[in-house]
């Protein structure tokens, strides 16, 4: 279902080094800056049975892990959104964890113990319901109560500031803080984005279908 690749990260980042960077060392370590923050994202509209049953935001991005890795390059990709199970809804979050060699660009999966929104100065814990080990290697799949959780995501998405989520390698351990450029649609090898409120419009429209769709149905 997600559109989240390694391969694709992977790509566009050794285009990113072999060709802007030939020489390695100091300036790859340049490249691959120029590469950090989101690198697309994408809004989807999902169906079941036909019927939409859900409005997603698939993402990929690229930070550095200063807490576990000694500020190592990480790719982070994934989706966030609403779904509807049985007439009910909830909010959902998935992020695929991938460490990176920036020697060969080679990942390496490495799955989250725990994902979560982030709002102010509180994250969305609390509204966990259920927590999944994701197919996907180096994947965590976490659904919550819509209630905050709607409301951080739709404001972060409407307002253009982003989504915040956090995420723990290990239990009870510190969390990684990355923001979601949710209008961010494309990424070329020197770093330069495009930027589109496409997006937006998609998701926005979407989860006003979704909802006015389950509140007909009761």
């Amino acid at each position: 279902m997600p559109r989240y690749s390694v391969a694709l990260v992977r790509a566009t980042l050794t285009a990113c080094v072999a060709v802007s960077f030939p020489q390695g060392g100091a300036a790859q370590d340049g490249s691959l800056n120029s590469m950090l923050g989101t690198l697309d994202v994408e809004a989807k509209s999902h169906f079941a049975d036909g019927q939409l049953n859900g409005c997603l935001v698939e993402f990929n991005l690229m930070a550095r892990d200063w807490l576990y890795k000694q500020g190592a390059y990480i790719t982070v990709g994934g989706l966030f959104g609403v779904m509807s199970t049985q007439g009910n809804l909830a909010t959902v979050l998935k992020v695929v964890l991938h460490d990176l060699d920036p020697r060969t660009m080679s990942p390496t999966p490495s799955q989250p113990a725990s994902a979560y929104f982030v709002s102010g100065n509180s994250t969305s814990k609390n509204a966990v319901v259920e927590t999944y080990r994701s197919d996907t290697p180096g994947g965590i799949f976490v659904v919550f109560k819509m209630d905050p959780t709607f409301s951080v995501i739709a404001e972060g998405v409407s307002k253009g500031t982003g989504v915040r989520i956090a995420f723990a390698r290990e239990d009870a351990s510190t969390d990684i803080r990355v923001l979601i450029d949710t209008s961010v649609v494309k990424t070329e090898a020197n770093g330069q984005r495009t930027r589109s409120p496409q997006p937006k419009t998609d998701f926005l429209d979407c989860t006003q279908t979704l909802l006015r769709q389950t509140v007909d149905a009761k």
